[in-house]
């Protein structure tokens, strides 16, 4: 029942993610949501919540990928479950180097704030999600629920597409850039697939249970 407790492990993290990161919208109003980079929360009062919210969402991409390991037993699953792992990695590493303002030249960047760029670099969520989600439908166990994780893996890619298509390609953020809520979209949209992959996962272990 390993997996099924990672499943609940996923859930669990994943909620507490979103919860974090709504607290800060409350505890730091200075940081405009809609152009603010949500990472950018690091550099307030209240960092240590945003660095803990970073970890959480690491423990819960991680978490998935193990209670999915033996439900996802193709190539292209196995690829998707390392970008997840990946992924976890990369959210770690930006919790634990603070971002640089927004405003910030590239020319002027920290180290601190090169290497959490370099960790948010490493968030393959999306594209793992999908080569998990392609793997698990052709699961027979799975196929139930395959409209539900094509709906919520498309959610994500559509939360990036607008992320990508509002950074600017100069590289200049400010007001009127839309990059910081899509960004914060895109994050919280990659609960919906780790709820669904992870209730599914509980559900099947308890019937594999039960037989």
């Amino acid at each position: 029942m390993a997996a099924a407790n990672d499943a609940r492990v996923s859930i669990v993290s994943g909620v507490l993610f979103v919860l974090l990161l709504g607290s800060l919208h409350l505890l730091e109003p200075e940081f405009n949501s809609s152009w603010r980079f949500l990472s950018e929360y690091e550099l307030g009062k209240f960092g240590w919540l945003m660095r803990l919210a970073f970890l959480a969402l690491a423990t819960s991409l991680a978490s998935a990928g193990l209670a999915i390991l033996s439900q996802a037993r193709t190539a292209v699953g196995y690829i998707g479950i390392a970008g997840l792992g990946i992924a976890a990695v990369g959210i770690v590493i930006a919790a634990i180097f603070r971002i640089d303002p927004a405003t910030t030249s590239r020319e002027a960047a920290t180290f601190s704030g090169r290497m959490h760029v370099f960790g948010a670099s490493l968030d393959y969520t999306p594209v793992a999600a999908l080569f998990v989600s392609l793997s698990l439908a052709r699961n027979i166990a799975w196929r139930p629920i395959r409209k539900w994780l094509y709906i919520a893996v498309g959610i994500t890619w559509v939360a990036l597409a607008a992320f990508m298509a509002t950074l600017p390609y100069n590289g200049k953020i400010g007001p009127g850039v839309l990059a910081g809520l899509f960004g914060r979209i895109l994050l919280v949209s990659y609960l919906g697939w780790l709820v669904t992959v992870s209730i599914h996962t509980i559900r099947l272990l308890k019937h594999q249970a039960a037989c």
